[in-house]
């Protein structure tokens, strides 16, 4: 279970699972062979004892607060961290009847309660709230036994609080706080490290894979530069030894290469990935013999070049990035002496502020020429290797040479034109189809379709042949009489004799 980042956040849910988690963890711890607590008898495993846990907490303390505020939200409450508790008393039997308690273990949770209700932002515990809260408890459950005590603070510690952290005769106390890299930090004494170190809620299986997140969001790093092991570590809040055994592991699995470089495991890329798998493994399309010298040679020249090249750079910039880590560190400390004389009316003390400044700018320009010198160095080395990684693509390619475009075009245009010709002839061949009726049955056709039709009009004589109009299937023909004589072809007779 992934924790938020933020120490402060005002959200009572986000406190109250950090209580759970934390809970749950001790509870599985308690049946851990590894879990050894002071007793009377010195350290001793907690399962090889008689452990009675009893588990409490101060929600009627929380009840009473909220009436108090003039808050009685049940959902909120559902929220709040309750500030529970665990005692584990330790005993061993004697003359097989009488039980004699020999130790403690007390897990406790604080948190900022009143400030969550109120919605402001949780401040970390201090010092004196510590004291105050351990004095209560101590008041509620006196021992008189070596007692281990665990506090949880799900807004964190201040730095006088991590003084309390330290062991006695008669109390261990332990300290754990969530931290802003999304994991936990547990404070105790040096001499009981492995101890501490159980009381860590986040197991190593969440670490690692948290440790990839940031390795997939700072992978485009691998493009130019390197990652480093101890950088790693510190913004992701996790013990060097597991991030070097995880880089070596993430190098394996990745075809990527760790490997350490002025006292410190980088992690980089080795020019192109998929040609150097490929010739590492003797790809499936290299032939037999290649294969066969490769695996006996083992690198190529090019395979060398590329790894002295990476390695190199990865190296060089390692170096830049120290150097503008101190061109940061002289900035500031510019900016404070600039403060300093802002601040003073002394003369003397401007004066030496002043020789100061004079002496820091110096510093500053020559870090900013060797920033310059490892700029132009990573690009030389970079554009060698990017060369050698397109000799090398090129190579391994194997492409067809001229003649055999020029051979393979002048066959695909034979092809192509056999397809055009096929193409036309597949055409002509359906246009006949679609016609295919002699003179003789396309005359049967039309007479067919005329007699189809119905009746129509009289035909014309055949001295004068007449245009036939076109039949209408959807209006019917009307045949007409023929016209009557008019009288004035009578007396056109008449004037005939004359």
């Amino acid at each position: 279970m992934s924790m938020p980042t933020m120490t402060n956040s005002t959200d009572p849910t986000v406190h109250r699972q950090r209580e759970q988690q934390f809970f749950d963890h001790v509870q599985h711890l308690l049946n851990d062979d590894r879990l050894r607590v002071d007793t009377v008898a010195g350290r001793r495993p907690v399962v090889s004892l008689r452990p009675a846990v009893k588990t409490d907490d101060r929600e009627v303390d929380l009840k009473r607060l909220m009436t108090e505020l003039g808050l009685p939200d049940r959902q909120l409450q559902s929220r709040m961290p309750i500030g529970r508790q665990l005692t584990v008393t330790l005993a061993r039997t004697q003359f097989f009847i009488f039980k004699k308690t020999v130790g403690r273990l007390k897990a406790i949770c604080l948190s900022p309660q009143r400030q969550l209700l109120e919605g402001k932002e949780p401040r970390p515990l201090t010092q004196h709230d510590l004291k105050t809260a351990l004095a209560e408890r101590a008041a509620d459950d006196p021992s008189t036994v070596p007692t281990t005590i665990v506090v949880l603070s799900t807004s964190g510690f201040t730095l006088e609080a991590h003084e309390l952290a330290e062991r006695r005769a008669d109390r261990t106390l332990i300290l754990v706080e969530p931290n802003d890299a999304g994991g936990w930090t547990v404070t105790g004494p040096v001499e009981t490290k492995a101890l501490v170190d159980l009381f860590d809620p986040e197991v190593d299986t969440e670490k690692r894979n948290r440790l990839r997140a940031e390795l997939e969001r700072r992978r485009a790093d691998l493009l130019g530069s390197g990652l480093a092991a101890d950088r790693l570590a510190a913004s992701t809040m996790l013990p060097l030894h597991l991030v070097e055994n995880e880089l070596k592991s993430y190098a394996k699995e990745n075809d990527l290469v760790a490997k350490r470089l002025d006292g410190c495991l980088v992690l980089f890329r080795e020019g192109n990935l998929a040609t150097a798998a490929s010739n590492r493994s003797g790809g499936p399309d290299m032939p037999f013999l290649q294969r066969v010298k490769a695996l006996f040679a083992r690198k190529g020249d090019n395979e060398k070049k590329l790894a002295l090249l990476s390695e190199r750079r990865a190296s060089l910039s390692m170096q830049r990035d120290r150097a503008f880590e101190d061109m940061a560190v002289l900035e500031q400390k510019e900016a404070e002496l600039r403060q300093q004389f802002k601040d003073t009316s002394s003369a003397l003390t401007r004066r030496r502020i002043t020789s100061q400044l004079v002496q820091l700018r110096k510093d500053l320009e020559r870090r900013q020429q060797l920033l310059g010198m490892l700029n132009q160095q990573i690009n030389v080395v970079s554009t060698h290797l990017h060369n050698i990684e397109l000799v090398q693509q090129g190579q391994s390619a194997q492409l067809p040479d001229s003649d055999e475009l020029t051979a393979d075009a002048t066959a695909a245009e034979e092809v192509m034109a056999e397809l055009q010709a096929s193409t036309e002839a597949a055409g002509q061949v359906a246009m006949t189809a679609t016609s295919g009726l002699t003179d003789e049955e396309q005359a049967l056709y039309e007479e067919l379709e005329r007699e189809a039709a119905g009746p129509t009009k009289a035909q014309p004589t055949a001295t004068t042949p007449q245009p036939r109009a076109p039949v209408r299937e959807s209006q019917p023909q009307i045949c007409e009489p023929p016209p009557i004589p008019t009288e004035p072809r009578k007396e056109r007779r008449e004037a005939e004799p004359g």
